[in-house]
């Protein structure tokens, strides 16, 4: 009889092992410090469910990217999830995903036909909460650096927005507008351009724009360099090294993207759908899930510093 009791539990536990969710989930480059907080909050939810991730980082290359979705398509996992992905250059490889029946999910990619839901922050409006404190900031007079990154649609966006705030002020003058190429050396390209404006423009800077904060890093770091400390210096996603140099004064602003929270949501929707089998169309009735992302500076960077930061 006991021999018996434990052939039982033995086979239940291989059934259910057998059976457990297995998630894939790509990234178009862990380098880049928003994504590699989605996909490490990802990874640890997905374990807690008692589910199998399986992380993959496209390095910021669609073809590898098109080749990981396939990958998983062939794999047969039970869900995929895309973070800050480019669908629409990679159309051919979600189309098998979708005629796998695999449910996918998007987070921060644009939102394409097919997909559950694209999960994200609305980065027009993002665009203008730091454009507009940005411009304030300056009192609507000064010359101004400004580092775009034309590869994603949400950074995209939030340059378009400054370029329509911009046109509102013409007290500001560009003195110079770099756009970050797509690599896993954009920090050190960045640098190096903002080294360039230094040593041309030096203390006529009075702001530098960041389409997002790891580029915020690079030019606050050159400008302290410098000498340059008292220039305005935003950016967007609200990492906790943002955090700590706003709290220090070397950078100004930033907008805090909950990241944690997109990987959260995403891991509900999940659930909804391969777990308690409810329709996507039902689990996600609005295609686009926005989630709000508050302006820090250093009236309130105390409420978002980790204790011991």
């Amino acid at each position: 009889m006991k021999a018996t009791v434990i052939f039982v539990v033995i086979s239940l536990l291989l059934v259910g092992s057998t059976f457990a969710i297995k998630v894939g989930f790509i990234a178009t480059n862990f380098a880049a410090e928003s994504q590699a907080r989605v996909a490490n909050a990802f990874e640890k939810l997905a374990k807690a469910n008692g589910w199998e991730p399986v992380m993959l980082n496209s390095k910021g290359s669609y073809e590898a990217q098109a080749n990981q979705l396939e990958n998983l398509v062939q794999m047969k996992v039970d869900a995929i999830v895309m973070a800050m992905s480019h669908p629409l250059e990679i159309k051919p490889a979600l189309e098998k995903a979708f005629a796998a029946k695999i449910p996918v999910i998007t987070i921060d990619s644009g939102y394409v036909e097919g997909v559950v839901a694209d999960i994200t922050c609305d980065n027009f409006v993002m665009g203008a909460k730091i454009s507009t404190y940005f411009v304030d900031s300056l009192g609507g007079q000064g010359n101004i650096v400004v580092i775009k990154f034309e590869k994603h649609h949400g950074t995209r966006k939030r340059g378009k927005v400054l370029d329509q705030v911009l046109s509102e002020y013409p007290g500001i003058k560009v003195l110079a507008e770099y756009t970050v190429p797509a690599s896993a050396r954009f920090m050190e390209d960045t640098r190096s351009a903002m080294e360039t404006y230094a040593q041309r423009f030096g203390k006529q800077i009075n702001g530098v724009w960041c389409a997002f904060d790891q580029l915020a890093y690079s030019a606050s770091d050159v400008l302290q360099e410098y000498g340059l400390k008292d220039v305005i210096v935003v950016g967007v996603d609200g990492n906790q090294e943002t955090f700590r140099r706003i709290k220090e004064g070397i950078m100004t602003a930033t907008v805090a993207q909950p990241f944690e929270e997109m990987a959260s949501v995403a891991i509900d929707l999940i659930r909804k759908i391969v777990v308690d089998k409810i329709p996507a169309s039902e689990a996600a009735p609005r295609k686009i899930i926005y989630v709000d992302a508050p302006l820090v500076d250093i009236g309130n960077v105390d409420q978002y510093l980790t204790k011991g930061e």
